[in-house]
């Protein structure tokens, strides 16, 4: 039976091969945020090793604890075989004589050897050049990885959404995200006037294991939308100010008083990027429980919906006290990113 089965697998490749067709690619493989850095321990140890580190070791933005963008793993290339050759996230070093072009060079790939998958390649004849190289084009990088595993993130949740409370949304609102199915709606508030969307409160709610103990893990979603009347709306100071006030009236804590609030111990990022073909703002920063002690990361997206001539915001959090906070905050970015207005393109 293995044979026949053998056999059946190796006609199809071939018959892939002989019609011209790429084979099938494994699936990635390696966890998520996980970077594999394919060089020697000279180099590893040397000029290149250290400027891949500054890079990647530079702290995710706006995390309670310091965490770094991926966790690196260094392999050696004799080591690099059909086992790894899968990994997701992949870096391989090349320096030396033996290079053929004298200028080092950074180039990135998708699916070298498996699908879903980023691969690099920084190649020079001499360690600082091509460290310099690295150097040079850091925020590429990074930012091509990141905004690939958002990707990927939003795909798994994508495979299992959940359609009823989608298609329940782009009736009500003229709106839609990928949720995942575990996740369910805690408020949902509607302006009386127009009966248009203000405010809508997702949450899902998951266990994890650690020393011996299950612990509380939230992720959650908030869609509120309010009239365009002016361009600040688009500075950070408004922004900030807007979500507090939708937070303090919409989002009560677990005790009474106790509602959640922007944390300002570390100051938010702001960025202005372009969303689906429309201008938007990002905002990264902490939230806090007020007279209560939960708190975590948000990430915060706000927009212009021309058609409807409103500003929508969506802004996820995290919660989970005792892990990591890195992998949960670019799952709900991931969710945050789905978004789509009816009518609106990709």
């Amino acid at each position: 039976m293995k044979k026949l089965l053998f056999l059946g697998m190796f006609s199809v490749l071939l018959a892939c091969s002989q019609s011209g067709e790429a084979p099938v690619l494994p699936g990635k493989v390696g966890p998520a945020g996980e970077l594999l850095v394919v060089a020697s321990e000279n180099v590893w140890n040397g000029p290149v090793g250290a400027a891949i580190r500054e890079v990647v070791d530079q702290p995710y933005p706006v995390l309670p604890q310091a965490e770094s963008h991926f966790d690196l793993v260094n392999l050696d290339p004799r080591d690099f075989d059909k086992f790894w050759k899968p990994h997701r996230n992949i870096i391989y070093i090349e320096v030396g004589q033996s290079v053929e072009q004298t200028i080092p060079k950074v180039e990135f790939a998708r699916n070298r050897y498996s699908s879903g998958q980023i691969y690099i390649e920084a190649r020079g004849k001499s360690q600082q050049e091509l460290a310099d190289a690295i150097t040079a084009r850091g925020n590429e990088i990074l930012s091509i990885l990141h905004k690939e595993e958002v990707d990927r993130l939003a795909a798994n949740v994508r495979a299992f959404d959940n359609e009823a409370l989608n298609a329940d949304l782009m009736e009500k609102y003229g709106l839609t995200l990928d949720i995942p199915r575990d996740m369910f709606v805690v408020a949902e508030i509607v302006d009386t006037n127009d009966e248009r969307l203000e405010f809508l409160w997702l949450q899902r709610e998951m266990t994890r294991m650690k020393g011996g103990n299950n612990h509380d893990i939230k992720e959650g979603v908030f869609v509120y939308t309010y009239p365009y009347t002016t361009d600040s709306v688009f500075s950070m100071n408004w922004l900030l100010e807007k979500r507090q006030e939708m937070l303090r009236k919409y989002v009560p804590g677990p005790t009474d008083g106790s509602y959640m609030a922007n944390e300002m111990h570390l100051v938010p990022t702001y960025e202005e990027v372009v969303f689906k073909g429309m201008f938007a703002s990002e905002v990264r920063g902490l939230w806090k429980m007020q007279n209560d002690f939960m708190g975590g990361p948000y990430y915060m997206l706000t927009f212009y919906d021309e058609a409807n001539q409103r500003i929508v915001s969506v802004d996820g959090y995290a919660y989970a006290p005792y892990f990591d906070k890195r992998e949960y905050i670019r799952e709900v970015e991931a969710i945050v990113k789905t978004l789509t207005l009816k009518g609106a393109g990709a």
